[in-house]
């Protein structure tokens, strides 16, 4: 394929050479946070917009197509994550961004998510929504349309309090209401260069969603009473609202925009069937209809053309996730990049409006991306550039799937990355539980997964019950399972290996992050013949603490201590409390790495503290790591680098030294 674009990029490669196994790749091919990452075209296909890492400071860089050169260099914002990438118009970008900020030392550490948009030409930024008034103590917004019939608008809901909403409710709910009344979630047209919003429509306590039509005004909203698991999707008619749809099985279904015809609404739930569904809701009130389903798996969001915003597809979520499209033009164009790029995975990240321009991200799960631009005019793809530069080339583990029997019987799907090149006989094993619980793994390039295979290891990811994606009863028996079941599924994973001859019993250890952290802690504590070692990376040890860290953060009342409570059960329940591992850790015989980000929002860098103090207490042998200004997710290079080094050296001393 011509390389006429990655030439003109050329200087802005890392080049490292490719080492062999008698020389692995360096711990920073890995740590380094992606060297381009997202990357968006605009919508005239002139220009490429990416946030660059690989400098001291992280930057946003405008290539111009036409001219074959870079147009500015624009410093990411100062103090900030960025988590997001798009273009609005061809002289405005918009950035998703966080800060992670501390009111006072007693209180807990908030995440502040912002959409702040850039000026290309003068570098300029203004926060959208959130940057005056009282709306800068809320975080986190929904960009709803990007594309309104007034120009610099954009329409967004948000969470704002209203005092005066307050007074009015107070009393007024007194047997099953929230108590935290004030809060209501509305619906602003924002102006793109100022920043300011003008408010719309004010939702209520229970309002959670909002749908807009192709003028930008309100035309559904959803409400949810978490305490009464109630939902009500409703539909403006005539100035008014009225309800078209409601449940009180306790789902919440997700609500995803308008049906292409504009005769509904469609939400993405579960209705009754095994998995999720797409579903349109009619506007005149007559029963939901299913618009895209799939018999083995969940479906997990939708495809739209970003400037019609037309429903084209919808992704599954199985082990091999697949697109069920609606629009032949989408399918064969999609067709026609598989077969272009080899059958491998080849994901439309952006078009130009006329179609003559493409931005495609070509991976597989041992290869992490490489940018391609499709120019159909010329009859080209050019490589704009490399998510991991140094593993370019690089020879990196095979992903397979596997299911294994749980002690019930159940069958576990899992993924196993193997070490390139090793026997499959005795090798020392991590098994890397995932985050969540409700989230999932997928058989895509992993950078964690990838490290460890490199360094030798067979890695478990076991997708164990109260994973997502796998269907409703799947997802749910995981409630109320922390340390029992979810953990029995790991176990059991670790345990199939070993009877299969595939690793040796003597070297396995448990690593995770977030949730896979506690159940990292809790495989040391309940089950701890089966490990020589444990990492928790920002996971949870205490789970009383971490239930009432959560009413701290967000309110008694709130939807999210209502999520925990029925996901892990009562703080003062002998079931969780036994359950904690910082309860139990004088069960725990094997060597124990705690690494935590003191910014971390949301598994305080507390949790760790608690672990290593009962742990000390008792002369267990233990290592605690903060990582200074790092978050729940390791966005920064400097910590992630930190993390593998620190466990390259655990592991080698407890797994390869037996």
């Amino acid at each position: 394929m011509p390389r006429s674009l990655a030439a003109a990029l050329s200087y802005f490669c890392l080049c490292i050479p490719i080492l062999t196994w008698a020389a692995p790749l360096p711990v920073t091919a890995f740590g380094q946070t992606p060297a381009m990452e997202f990357v968006a075209l605009s919508p005239s296909g002139n220009l490429l917009a990416w946030l660059d890492n690989r400098g001291a400071q992280s930057q946003l860089h405008v290539f111009d197509l036409t001219k074959g050169a870079i147009r500015t260099r624009i410093g990411a914002p100062p103090d900030a994550t960025v988590r997001d990438l798009s273009w609005f118009d061809e002289e405005t970008l918009f950035v998703g961004a966080s800060m992670a900020q501390r009111p006072d030392v007693n209180a807990p550490t908030y995440e502040w998510f912002r959409t702040i948009s850039v000026d290309i030409t003068s570098g300029q930024s203004r926060i959208l929504l959130h940057g005056a008034g009282s709306m800068r103590n809320v975080t986190g917004s929904a960009l709803l349309s990007m594309r309104t019939p007034k120009p610099k608008k954009v329409i967004m809901s948000s969470w704002d309090w209203s005092a005066t909403q307050y007074k009015q409710q107070t009393g007024t709910r007194v047997v099953g209401g929230r108590k935290d009344e004030g809060w209501t979630y509305n619906l602003y047209e924002v102006d793109t260069t100022s920043g300011a919003p003008r408010l719309i429509e004010g939702g209520t306590a229970f309002t959670n969603a909002w749908v807009v039509d192709a003028n930008g005004q309100a035309i559904a909203r959803s409400e949810w009473q978490a305490d009464r698991s109630s939902f009500k999707l409703q539909h403006r008619r005539n100035g008014s609202w009225s309800e078209i749809f409601s449940s009180d099985s306790g789902e919440l279904p997700l609500v995803l925009g308008m049906a292409n015809d504009g005769s509904g609404v469609l939400m993405r739930a579960v209705l009754n069937r095994p998995y999720r569904a797409i579903w349109r809701v009619p506007f005149d009130g007559s029963a939901p209809q299913m618009v895209i389903s799939d018999e083995r798996s969940d479906i997990g969001g939708l495809i739209r053309d970003p400037y019609s915003q037309a429903v084209t597809g919808a992704w599954t979520t199985g082990s091999e996730p697949q697109i069920l499209w609606l629009d032949d033009k989408a399918r064969s164009r999609a067709d026609g990049l598989k077969k272009s790029f080899g059958g491998k995975q080849a994901d439309l990240l952006g078009r130009s409006s006329d179609n003559t321009r493409a931005l495609v991200s070509v991976a597989t799960h041992a290869t992490p991306a490489i940018y391609y631009l499709i120019d159909y005019k010329k009859g080209t793809a050019d490589i704009v550039g490399e998510e991991y530069p140094s593993l370019v080339d690089a020879t990196l583990g095979e992903v397979r799937e596997l299911t294994y029997k749980a002690r019930d019987g159940y069958d576990i799907p899992a993924f196993v990355t193997l070490p390139p090149g090793a026997d499959e006989k005795q090798l020392p094993l991590v098994v890397l539980p995932h985050g969540g619980p409700e989230s999932r793994d997928m058989r895509t390039f992993d950078w964690l997964a990838q490290f460890l295979a490199s360094r030798g290891y067979v890695v478990l990811q076991p997708q164990f019950r109260g994973s997502t994606g796998y269907g409703e009863a799947h997802r749910r028996a995981g409630y109320r399972q922390w340390g029992r079941l979810m953990q029995d599924d790991v176990t059991d994973g670790v345990k199939a290996l070993i009877e299969q001859g595939r690793v040796d019993p003597q070297r396995v250890c448990i690593v995770g992050a977030s949730y896979g952290g506690y159940a990292a802690l809790a495989g040391a504590a309940f089950t701890p013949e089966l490990y020589a070692c444990a990492v928790s990376i920002n996971g949870v040890s205490n789970l009383p603490l971490m239930l009432s860290l959560a009413e701290q953060y967000a309110g008694k009342q709130s939807d999210l201590v209502a999520y925990w409570r029925d996901h892990i059960g009562p703080k003062t329940s002998p079931e969780v409390i036994s359950k904690s591992p910082s309860r139990a850790a004088d069960n725990v015989r094997a060597p124990v790495l705690l690494l935590h980000g003191v910014n971390d929002s949301v598994v305080p860098v507390v949790q760790s503290r608690e672990m290593a103090k009962a742990l000390k207490s008792l002369s267990k042998p233990h290592t605690l790591i903060e990582l200074p200004g790092e978050d729940h997710w390791l966005s920064r290079s400097e910590s992630r680098t930190r993390v593998l080094t620190e466990m390259e050296a655990f592991l080698a001393t407890h797994l390869l030294a037996n």
